[in-house]
């Protein structure tokens, strides 16, 4: 299945990974190790995350307190947000 970020997210992601790379250069590698797992399990399994309102799920990530919103729109999965789980309640709805 293809997937789709919205801006929003990928600057998210940007941003987590910068954050990561200031406090030790492999954190952002281990980082980005983590995301393309999530992005992976996703791609193959879009159902496999729990649906946390209608039509829009939440994937963790490992090691890391982070989560990719996202929902599936036929063939697409639609990437809304990579939030860090203080930040992440409402703002991805906003999306």
């Amino acid at each position: 299945m293809r997937i789709r970020f919205r801006r929003e997210a990928a600057e998210d992601i940007v941003g987590a990974r910068a954050w990561y790379d200031e406090q030790r250069g492999e954190l952002g590698d281990a980082f980005a190790a983590s995301l393309e797992d999530v992005i992976r399990l996703i791609s193959e399994f879009p159902e496999a995350c729990p649906e946390i309102a209608i039509g829009h799920r939440r994937a963790h990530l490992h090691r890391f307190p982070y989560a990719l919103y996202y929902r599936i729109d036929r063939d697409v999965i639609d990437v809304l947000a990579c939030l860090h789980s203080s930040r992440a309640r409402e703002v991805w709805r906003s999306r």
